[in-house]
């Protein structure tokens, strides 16, 4: 059977310009209709049968699929599919879509091994794209060239022109006023870093901390803990493991803030490791809210992150430029709301 590439040889053409012709967007590219009829004339005589997608779209019934492009490990298989933030936000995307009539959501992990593969589905049926997290220099050149809409959750990328981020600087600021009001001054705050150094939500976290500290005035002793996450498999045992060594010191904080809950509830096994009582001895606030932190062992008190509404901003997004509109404003920064539990309390300046 007849691939692309073979009628991309036989024609002198790139697969991109074959792919186009074949899939009925090549006048939108500015292909030549002499240029189209040569494409049709070679695939007929080659015995060029199109996949059903493709059919449907030389007969004008263009599926309408949203592809959600995430950034994974080309390693392994990383959890993020489970992970509890990313699956809220998920399926947020997934109920919006069923919304949208004749639509149908596909998702695919993207890394620096599979850009062909990713290429390839691009050139299938894809109407519109919602990425997650940093995707490669090679897969947004893909996205550009195909000029597909796309709306980007957290990029933390230049590429990007319509994007959704939480408001990490709000985020950290309730979480530090919080512990500052319940009378802590000397705080610490756990930090793991993004896949990529330099930049990224945790990282995005990190300085928001640091303004905080300084809003806050010269009287709060402020620390920041740099975990490796590399040093083991498991990251809640990699803080306990920091935690331990900080908090068992005599000038240990009386308060600790977290990049992120999964961190929170490995400083609350440290606590309790070595005999530390939270929120008596240590007052504890996390970021992000998943479904974990209300069970946890003192509740958690953490920034709340509205997951599934992230999905649905990034969607009503997508729907506006597949309507050939502008989005206004392009990037849109998602509030957050403190959620006060068991893990924080007034500090105890007697003891």
């Amino acid at each position: 059977m007849a691939t692309l590439k073979d009628i991309a040889r036989a024609a002198d053409l790139s697969i991109s310009t074959i792919s186009r012709v074949l899939n009925n967007t090549a006048t939108e590219a500015g292909i030549s209709k002499e240029t189209q009829e040569r494409v049709w004339r070679i695939a007929n005589e080659m015995n060029y049968i199109p996949n059903k997608m493709a059919r449907n779209l030389k007969l004008g019934r263009q599926p309408k699929a949203i592809l959600f492009l995430y950034s994974s490990s080309a390693e392994k298989d990383d959890g993020l599919l489970i992970h509890p933030f990313f699956s809220h936000m998920l399926h947020g995307i997934h109920l919006e879509v069923t919304r949208m009539r004749g639509c149908y959501l596909a998702y695919m992990g993207s890394n620096q091994r599979n850009r062909r593969q990713v290429a390839e589905l691009l050139d299938q049926a894809v109407s519109g794209v919602i990425t997650f997290g940093q995707l490669t220099e090679g897969v947004w050149k893909e996205l550009d060239i195909r000029k597909i809409p796309v709306v980007s959750i957290e990029p933390y990328s230049l590429k990007d022109r319509y994007a959704v981020y939480v408001d990490n600087e709000m985020a950290v600021m309730q979480g530090l006023k919080h512990l500052y009001e319940l009378g802590h001054r000397r705080i610490h705050f756990f930090y793991l870093p993004d896949s990529e150094a330099g930049k990224g939500p945790m990282a995005e976290r990190r300085e928001a901390f640091r303004k905080g500290l300084s809003a806050l005035g010269p009287n709060v002793d402020g620390k920041i803990v740099y975990v490796d996450k590399t040093s083991s498999k498991d990251e809640i045992d990699t803080v306990c493991q920091a935690a331990q060594g900080i908090l068992a010191k005599d000038d240990r904080p009386t308060a600790i803030l977290t990049c992120h809950d999964l961190c929170a509830i490995g400083v609350l096994e440290a606590a309790r490791r070595i005999g530390l009582e939270v929120p008596d001895d240590l007052s504890l606030v996390g970021i992000d809210d998943i479904d974990w932190a209300c069970y946890t062992h003192p509740p958690l008190t953490t920034t709340h992150i509205p997951k599934e509404e992230m999905g649905v901003q990034a969607i009503a997004m997508l729907r506006q430029l597949l309507r050939g509109k502008e989005c206004d404003p392009g990037v849109v920064r998602i509030p957050t709301k403190l959620v006060v539990r068991g893990s924080t309390a007034t500090l105890d300046v007697s003891s």
